[in-house]
């Protein structure tokens, strides 16, 4: 089978018939659809029943206790997905008609050092979210912070044994690791075909990951901590450099990191000493909203 759709989804039932509805459209023969119901309280179960019942996909539905979506993609991918390649669709996202024909269209072209494709996002009045891509082929890094980068999200297609290999649990108390760590460990791989296509749609919905940031850092700190270490390993230009080490270090502080620790675990002692006042000064604020948050979370 070419292709293992895997959607992670807690309470959003009322979301996952637009996939659906996307994916009947298709050759259930190409693929299958792994949904992951991460602890659902609404009404996702009984939204999903008529659709095994009517077997008109290859679908598998995993119910699994709330875990948070790394740890629900990994729970997918422990059930072995049968497809070739995988990609992981969120549930507030759906494909558009011609997904599956150019994802068949340019797999046939990938060059033995790519091990993927990466395609554009629009949202549901069919504008694109971002810029286009600048690269034929490129890593994670040079997709986002290299000279010719670009912005938004995008739908990463990758050949499922190197995706697994790449995914990282989050970390105990946590239930996110952010999606850039997983991307990083891919160029271990190889590279990603950059395709100048719609492959996707999806608005931000007010109860999506995308809608606090700081919320989202708070409840998963050490996670957020993680990918901005792995960056430090990553040839970004120096203005690139200096805002993942302030990152780096508004995040350590707010989840309580040492200074010790937080030099420790610096590629450039250097340049965190010069930033770090800075760093602490103009972060304070988040800092401590996000230190208010963990401590609320905590009792």
């Amino acid at each position: 089978m070419l292709l293992s759709i895997i959607t992670p989804s807690f309470n959003r039932g009322y979301c996952l018939h637009r996939i659906y509805q996307t994916l009947i459209q298709f050759d259930p023969h190409d693929f299958e659809w792994v949904l992951v119901d991460d602890g659902s309280t609404d009404d996702t179960m009984s939204i999903v029943q008529p659709w095994l019942d009517e077997k008109k996909l290859n679908i598998r539905y995993i119910k699994q206790n709330n875990a948070g979506k790394t740890n629900a993609v990994i729970h997918a991918f422990d059930q072995k997905p049968v497809g070739t390649y995988t990609l992981v669709l969120d549930s507030d996202d759906y494909l558009l008609p011609n997904a599956l024909e150019l994802i068949k269209r340019y797999i046939s072209e990938l060059r033995a050092e790519e091990i993927g494709l990466v395609f554009l996002k629009s949202n549901t009045v069919g504008e694109i979210i971002g810029t286009e891509f600048n690269l034929e082929t490129s890593t994670y890094i040079e997709m986002y912070f290299g000279k010719y980068k670009c912005e938004g999200d995008k739908l990463f297609i990758v050949h499922t044994a190197l995706y697994k290999e790449s995914l990282v649990a989050a970390y105990p108390g946590e239930k996110l690791i952010p999606e850039g760590v997983i991307y990083m460990n891919m160029q271990r791989y190889g590279k990603f075909r950059c395709v100048n296509k719609l492959l996707y749609a999806g608005d931000y919905l007010a109860d999506g990951l995308s809608s606090s940031t700081t919320n989202l850092a708070a409840n998963n700190i050490n996670g957020f901590i993680l990918e901005k270490r792995m960056l430090q390993d990553q040839p970004l230009d120096l203005l690139s450099a200096a805002k993942n080490y302030v990152k780096y270090i508004s995040y350590s502080i707010s989840g309580n990191k040492s200074f010790r620790e937080i030099f420790y675990h610096s590629r450039n002692k250097f340049l965190i000493f010069l930033l770090l006042f800075p760093a602490f000064v103009l972060s304070w604020k988040r800092i401590s909203q996000i230190r208010a948050i963990i401590k609320k979370r905590k009792f």
